[in-house]
């Protein structure tokens, strides 16, 4: 029959499907009118002519069987064909349809294809019904093919229940595998939840491990630096033996411990890189230089070979874990080469590769441990050459993090002869960059380089719970002449800050009471009391692994740099001057400690004026000693705040009362003050506070010596 001349009434109180199916017959060219109820259209099926019927089951005011019902009741409606769309859940969905006259059945959700295909062998068979060739039997179509059906009633019947049950069965056996696939899901979600709150404990286990195996661990590797360097007196040679051998055992086992955290961290699957593009020739420039200083001690030749006349593309890098590749190999590289050997680097760029080689001409690998070489915890028999250690986990290290750039690790090695690895990165597509001859090394910052003047006045808070830690540090700063005070957790860090003014603040993250994260906020936050909310702040942590979001965390908190524990005296020290800036050639200042007492402080000139009043001396010197560091203070903070006119008030009230008690190196620090102030230098100034404390320490001795002599 031409689909043009076939009108379908849709009966569904859905608008969304009624739509839905509208739109799919209509595709097909059919012509189609909806009624949202049985009622509704049942009345449209009187007054207008059509060919079909398609109606949901269950509707409002009448449903679908009653709907079949009225429609095969009526002479004029009797030989409409009706296709009722069911959900298949029930066999007495058939006994019902058998019961009102239904044609068909159409299970929801249809197919598109399958509808129209029963559309059209519904209205085909009609017409053979029509046509009076089915007196003796039935005569349909089916799958496009005619079949003559003689069967009785009983018989179709019977074939359409088993049909029916076997659909209902298979359905039924489908939605139980269902129902276990989703079990089955339920429980996987359950599992990985369990281990993911396993995976987070073993995180917060290895957080602790860093926080308290480095901690003791950094304590004696720098106690034992401090021994070495007889900062804390000679020793004797045999003495010096001892403690190189603690210093070596403790550096051993706080490497153990970062490449524990580090393959753990890997292995977590948390291993992100902070790629940009980098120029791989200067970064291996580096690590060379750095291990030089190691090579040097072995009698060792380490050289660097490339083209300096090459074109060398920048490549997509993570600077500091590549150095950490290249040092551990140059670093392996070493340890497994006689003394007089030869550890060469060399770059190569070829087909969008770089190939990096790091080779020597020491003992070489087994050809049967190669296999097993970056496997973590793995060891070849091959033994270093001056008895340095390995923790066995370097190269697993090393090749995740190649593999994490994209890039293939591999060695070849011959026993006797030596090994090369090689390193193979993609090139980016960046431009590229022709490289200098000659490059400078780099900086080496020595300690004679610093302006005890200007550092050794100012003052260092240092925060940090652990004892041990604690006196290393302090003695580090002392050493060189810092004034350092000293906070256990962060609401003393705090408390401190409120009274005092600092150049400078190290604060450990992790403390009781108060870790260095929530001590930041109150810091930084402009309406609490501390007196300088821009001071300076280095964090200390032991955390290594994941060092990118570790200092992203850092410096959002509001710190401004961070050193990994245990603190590395030189790299202590190139912070410290990093932040506390030296002064200018031409500043001048006083160094106290040089000048005689009575450039310090002179009794007489108090003493004469209150006609040698014992009882008044002293309380008036007294008064001094408790107010002045307060002016001080207050003085620090108006230059911070670079308030002119109270810095001038405070300024003049110093030298007045300083002047009024014989306190001449304070009244002179503040004369100097004056001409510095009118030329708006107000970093300049903020240094001179700091000789101000150290100038009132100064006072506060000779005053005590002078007040016990009288007594």
């Amino acid at each position: 029959m031409d689909s043009n001349n076939v009108r379908i009434l849709i009966i569904e109180d859905s608008l969304t499907q009624a739509l839905r199916l509208q739109d799919s017959l209509e595709k097909h060219r059919y012509d189609t009118q909806i009624a949202n109820n049985g009622k509704t259209g049942l009345a449209l099926l009187k007054e207008k002519e059509f060919t079909l019927v398609i109606s949901d089951i269950i509707m409002p005011e009448m449903d679908g069987y009653e709907l079949c019902r009225q429609i095969k009741s009526d002479p004029n409606l009797k030989d409409m064909p009706v296709i009722l769309l069911t959900s298949l859940s029930d066999p007495q969905d058939v006994i019902e349809a058998l019961e009102c006259g239904a044609d068909n059945f159409v299970t929801k959700p249809y197919n598109e294809k399958f509808l129209i295909s029963r559309i059209q062998n519904i209205l085909v068979n009609r017409e053979l019904r029509f046509s009076g060739m089915s007196e003796m039997g039935i005569e349909i179509v089916f799958a496009g093919k005619k079949h003559f059906i003689t069967s009785s009633r009983m018989q179709i019947i019977d074939l359409l229940f088993s049909t029916y049950e076997n659909a209902i069965q298979k359905n039924f056996e489908l939605e139980q595998v269902n129902r276990e696939l989703i079990m089955t899901q339920r429980e996987l979600e359950q599992k990985n939840i369990e281990l993911a709150r396993l995976n987070e404990q073993k995180n917060y286990f290895l957080g602790m491990a860093a926080h308290d195996l480095r901690n003791p661990m950094g304590a004696i590797f720098g106690t034992s630096d401090l021994l070495i360097e007889e900062d804390l007196g000679p020793l004797n040679v045999e003495q010096k033996e001892m403690i190189v051998a603690v210093k070596n055992a403790s550096e051993f086992m706080l490497n153990l411990v970062n490449d524990f955290l580090d393959i753990a961290h890997i292995e977590s699957g948390k291993l992100t890189l902070n790629q940009k593009p980098e120029d791989v020739t200067q970064l291996l420039k580096k690590n060379v230089f750095y291990n030089n200083h190691f090579a040097l001690k072995k009698q060792i030749k380490l050289k660097f070979n490339y083209d300096d006349n090459s074109i060398f593309p920048k490549i997509p890098l993570d600077a500091s874990k590549f150095q950490q590749v290249m040092n551990n190999l140059i670093s392996n590289a070493i340890k497994y080469t006689h003394s007089g050997g030869t550890v060469q680097v060399s770059v190569q760029s070829k087909d969008e590769q770089i190939t990096i080689a790091v080779s020597d001409n020491g003992q070489g690998i087994p050809e049967d441990e190669i296999q097993n070489l970056f496997a973590p915890f793995q060891r070849t028999s091959v033994q270093s050459t001056a008895g340095e250690k390995s923790t066995g986990l370097g190269l697993a290290i090393v090749k995740k993090i190649v593999n994490a750039h994209r890039g293939k690790i591999w060695v070849e090695s011959e026993v006797g002869k030596g090994s090369i690895f090689y390193i193979s990165l993609p090139c980016s597509e960046s431009a590229t960059i022709k490289l200098p001859k000659e490059d400078p090394p780099p900086p080496n910052v020595s300690l004679k380089n610093y302006r005890p003047n200007a550092l050794k006045s100012a003052g260092i808070l240092l925060v940090e719970d652990n004892i041990t830690s604690r006196k290393v540090a302090l003695k580090m700063l002392e050493k060189k002449g810092f004034h350092v005070d000293l906070a256990v957790n962060g609401h003393e860090a705090v408390e401190k800050l409120k009274v005092k003014n600092y150049a400078l603040v190290l604060m450990d993250l992790h403390m009781p009471e108060m870790n260095g994260f929530e001590a930041m906020k109150i810091i930084r936050n402009p309406e609490s009391n501390v007196l300088n909310h821009k001071v300076p702040v280095i964090a200390m942590t032991a955390t290594s692994t994941n060092m990118s979001r570790s200092k992203e965390e850092i410096i959002n908190a509001g710190m401004d740099d961070f050193l990994i524990k245990p603190m590395h005296r030189q790299k202590l020290f190139e912070k410290i001057e990093k932040y506390i800036e030296p002064p200018n050639e031409n500043d001048v200042y006083f160094n106290v400690s040089e000048l005689s007492d009575n450039n310090i402080f002179n009794p007489e000139m108090l003493f004469s004026q209150i006609e040698e009043d014992d009882s008044l001396y002293h309380e008036i010197l007294r008064r001094y000693q408790s107010k002045i560091p307060k002016y001080i203070d207050r003085l620090h903070a108006a230059i911070v705040q670079k308030n002119k006119e109270y810095i001038i008030k405070i300024m003049n009230t110093i030298k007045e009362d300083s002047e009024a008690v014989g306190a001449v190196v304070i009244a002179k620090i503040i004369e100097k003050m004056e001409p510095i102030l009118q030329t708006d230098n107000f970093d300049q100034l903020s240094m001179y506070t700091y000789t101000l404390h150290d100038a009132l320490e100064r006072i506060n001795f000779v005053v005590n010596q002078t007040i016990n002599a009288k007594e």
